[in-house]
């Protein structure tokens, strides 16, 4: 049409890599650092589950956007659960149903990595040796 104009419009996108001066590829910031949960989370258990899930995920480089939002939702169904058991009742089967689900979407079983000891538990004192030390 002869009487309309089209207006530009100057979208302004953050770089995904950096260079260096020696020629080095670089992560920009927002790629190494772990995403906030997506739901705000009430207890410590519900944190410390999406910390540790988090934290394999990002290391393994499969911290995506699908990922993140199953996640979130998974550490939101322990906070509930976690919540509910404090106060006595027990938690609903669909709360159970959907930290299921999220578990299941996230792919934790593909990583064939072990879950961290908690930071509290006793070290094996054969572990460096990788025998017993027993006596003849």
């Amino acid at each position: 049409m002869p009487g309309k104009r089209r207006l530009k419009v100057a979208t302004k996108t953050l770089p995904a890599v950096q260079t260096e001066e020696k020629g080095k590829v670089v992560a920009h910031p927002t790629f190494r650092r772990i995403p906030p949960c997506k739901v705000p989370l009430k207890t410590t258990e519900g944190q410390k589950e999406y910390d540790t899930y988090a934290r394999m995920l990002f290391d393994a480089g499969r911290m995506d956007t699908s990922r993140h939002v199953y996640l979130s939702l998974y550490a939101s169904a322990i906070d509930m659960i976690t919540l509910k058991a404090a106060g006595g009742a027990p938690p609903r089967a669909s709360t159970l149903d959907s930290a299921m689900k999220n578990f299941a979407k996230l792919g934790i079983d593909d990583l064939d990595k072990p879950i961290a000891a908690p930071a509290d538990a006793p070290t094996n004192k054969y572990a460096s040796s990788g025998f017993s030390a027993r006596r003849r």
